[in-house]
């Protein structure tokens, strides 16, 4: 293991123990709204390809875990942070096993699992290959890795481009303090270097996001035949949705037509687009 890789690991332990009391309450994608979207992807996956046997990689506090738990018999846990999976609630009538381990060198038994998930995951990689490959090797013929919430390179990019001393309608201010800020942020509420954090979350505040092609050709080369993406959460959506002067029902319809209307835009809208994720199959 890289000097490099091990650097991101240390940083991504030393972030999510900070944070592991609050996680759950602090990350929006533990909103009840998130939990649905996801959990009808994960719903309509297994009505053509039945889960028994789930990967949760980066599971963290057990958000994905909680969906898998309504479809799958079996799920292993990976994590390099011990404090975020003492979080999670193993309950249910499934069987849980947890692996405080990284996710690129991971034992797993080959040809085992019917679908590997990462949500808000990767990008927290120095290097993504590794994982890429050790969860196709673990995946049976035709399992699925889903990846979700990962930052879109081609949003963050429009935003950095953006003059950072000049003040824009919330819509867009709103991003670019996430630019420029997020890290004083994290670094006032739970007291982590905003160095650290930087290192901790390689692929967005180094890289810049992770970038479609450049998945494809990690995905392909590690042998994955099918890759369909994700494009989500457009820009202005948290200030549509949060708009009390119009009926709750309504904003959510109205969410809804939109991003439909910028999906079927894509490529061209992709840069509208904060995460990216992809379904991919063995």
């Amino acid at each position: 293991m890289s000097d490099k890789i091990q650097e991101a690991i240390n940083a991504n332990i030393a972030v999510h123990s900070a944070m592991a009391n609050d996680y759950n309450t602090v990350e929006p994608h533990f909103r009840p709204e998130s939990i649905k979207r996801v959990d009808e992807i994960i719903k309509n996956l297994v009505s053509t390809h039945p889960i028994e046997k789930a990967l949760d990689l980066g599971c963290g506090t057990g958000f994905m875990i909680n969906i898998l738990k309504n479809y799958a018999k079996k799920i292993v846990g990976v994590d390099v942070t011990q404090a975020m999976m003492d979080k999670v609630n193993k309950s249910g009538n499934v069987e849980i096993e947890l692996i405080n381990s990284d996710t690129g060198t991971v034992a797993l038994k080959k040809e085992y699992f019917d679908i590997a998930t990462a949500y808000t995951f990767l990008d927290h990689l120095y290097d993504m290959k590794p994982t890429i490959k050790n969860t196709y090797a673990a995946l049976k013929n035709g399992g699925k890795f889903y990846a979700d919430l990962s930052p879109n390179y081609y949003f963050w990019k429009a935003i950095k481009e953006l003059d950072k001393n000049k003040i824009y309608d919330p819509i867009i201010q709103r991003e670019v303090n996430a630019v420029w800020k997020k890290d004083e942020e994290i670094e006032q509420q739970f007291g982590v270097k905003k160095e650290i954090f930087t290192i901790a979350e390689h692929q967005k505040h180094v890289k810049g996001g992770l970038v479609e092609e450049e998945l494809r050709d990690l995905l392909t080369e590690a042998g994955f035949k099918q890759v369909e993406f994700i494009y989500h959460w457009f820009i202005g959506q948290a200030q549509l949705i949060n708009d009390e002067s119009v009926n709750q029902e309504k904003r959510f319809e109205h969410a809804h037509v939109m991003h439909g209307y910028l999906t079927k835009s894509l490529p061209v809208s992709r840069n509208l687009f904060k995460y990216i994720g992809f379904i991919a199959t063995k």
